[in-house]
């Protein structure tokens, strides 16, 4: 029997430079001047970020924390976490942070931290979140600082950006693919069950790759035709990378036709509402406020970072130094994450992939609507969670 839908793929060798090239780039052209535009205030917002210890993801955090948001420091390692945290405090920034744990390959861990967050949520208290142990609660409503007055009413989470990743890594004990857990089952479950904690103006950034230009994505059918699970139809670590950051950007797809600019969760929004209170992820008009919520997926291009630690022996590891001239520092890779998060130019825009801060169009997969809505069907259901549930609040901030 056939699969119900499958992507093509392309043959590649490196990882971001082979797809930079198939998809008509340059292996590292320069980054857009858009994004070293003034920063923007993001004072007060509310912002996870997984895998914030280091690389790209600690930049993410320092960038949201320079303009005043407070970010939750989601990631597997507390000990690396603390200390990267204790960095970003001693450098006189104007926002906080917090460290909670999450292991992206364990469902109940996912589980465990989103029902931290809510009850963090509840809270509206005058207290910042520096000061914390990473264990969970405690922390007040985080990210008020100084005079400020706790937030009235319910509070949301403004920006989530799923940046934790592996690539190289081998197949987990029982065999099955540790790409996909981490980089796209993980984020999938994560985001779904923070939704309800999301509304209008919110942000979701998926940290995806040009990798997924040479990624393919195989659906296998029921009898019936319908997809009900994912194809193992690769072993070797390069394609399944590229088939999960393909996920990425199809994940991405299907949560803008759900709940994106012009979508129907889109015209719950109550345009009475007071545009002040607004989050800096909403979209203003002359009218009032454009609902929805913004999903983005970005590129940071080749990064030298840890994830690419699985590749070679720690002995060998000196064979990739003639090839760092040619990456970009984990500060550039973290530009494309944060104009993404925060940007007025993103506002009310359904764009749906992001390099070099600027639109860049996906592989023709990844724009495959039915690919899209299948694999969100099957990621819950491999997930054991119903397809539909969980919407975002609709109330107004």
């Amino acid at each position: 029997m056939r699969p119900l839908a499958q992507s093509p793929a392309k043959a590649g060798s490196d990882t971001d430079a082979s797809t930079e090239r198939a998809a008509g780039g340059n292996v590292h052209p320069p980054i857009a001047s858009v994004s070293l535009a003034g920063d923007i205030s993001m004072e007060g917002k509310y912002c996870i970020v997984t895998g914030s210890n280091c690389g790209i993801g600690l930049q993410v955090a320092r960038g949201l924390m320079r303009r005043g948001a407070h970010v939750i420091m989601a990631c597997r390692n507390m000990t690396a976490c603390q200390q990267a945290a204790s960095v970003l405090r001693g450098e006189g920034l104007s926002g906080s942070c917090a460290c909670r744990v999450v292991d992206l390959e364990n469902p109940s861990s996912i589980r465990a931290f989103v029902t931290q967050q809510a009850e963090e949520l509840a809270i509206n208290t005058n207290s910042v979140g520096n000061n914390d142990n990473g264990s969970g609660g405690g922390g007040g409503a985080a990210g008020l600082r100084g005079g400020q007055q706790p937030q009235q009413g319910r509070r949301y989470v403004d920006v989530l950006v799923n940046n934790a990743g592996v690539m190289g890594v081998p197949p987990a004990p029982d065999g099955s693919d540790r790409h996909l857990t981490t980089n796209h089952l993980g984020p999938y479950l994560l985001t779904r069950l923070l939704l309800p904690h999301m509304t209008h103006g919110s942000r979701i950034i998926n940290v995806a790759s040009r990798a997924h230009y040479t990624g393919s994505l195989s659906l296998v059918p029921d009898p019936n035709g319908r997809a009900e699970t994912i194809r193992n139809d690769t072993h070797h670590w390069f394609w399944q990378y590229c088939r999960s950051k393909l996920c990425n950007v199809l994940f991405t797809a299907e949560l803008q036709r759900r709940y994106g600019y012009g979508s129907p969760f889109a015209l719950t929004v109550d345009k009475s509402s007071s545009v002040s209170g607004v989050s800096v992820g909403s979209s203003r008009t002359l009218e009032g406020i454009v609902g929805g919520i913004g999903a983005h997926a970005v590129s940071p291009g080749l990064v030298d970072t840890g994830i690419a630690r699985y590749l070679l022996p720690g002995q060998l590891q000196w064979l990739l130094a003639p090839l760092r001239p040619f990456f970009r520092t984990p500060e550039q890779g973290a530009e494309v994450v944060l104009y993404a998060a925060s940007s007025s130019e993103l506002q009310g825009r359904n764009t749906l992939f992001l390099h070099d801060c600027r639109e860049k169009q996906p592989s023709a997969a990844a724009r495959d609507p039915r690919l899209a809505a299948d694999l969100w069907r099957v990621s819950a259901a491999l997930l054991r969670m119903p397809e539909e549930g969980g919407e975002p609040d609709k109330g107004s901030r």
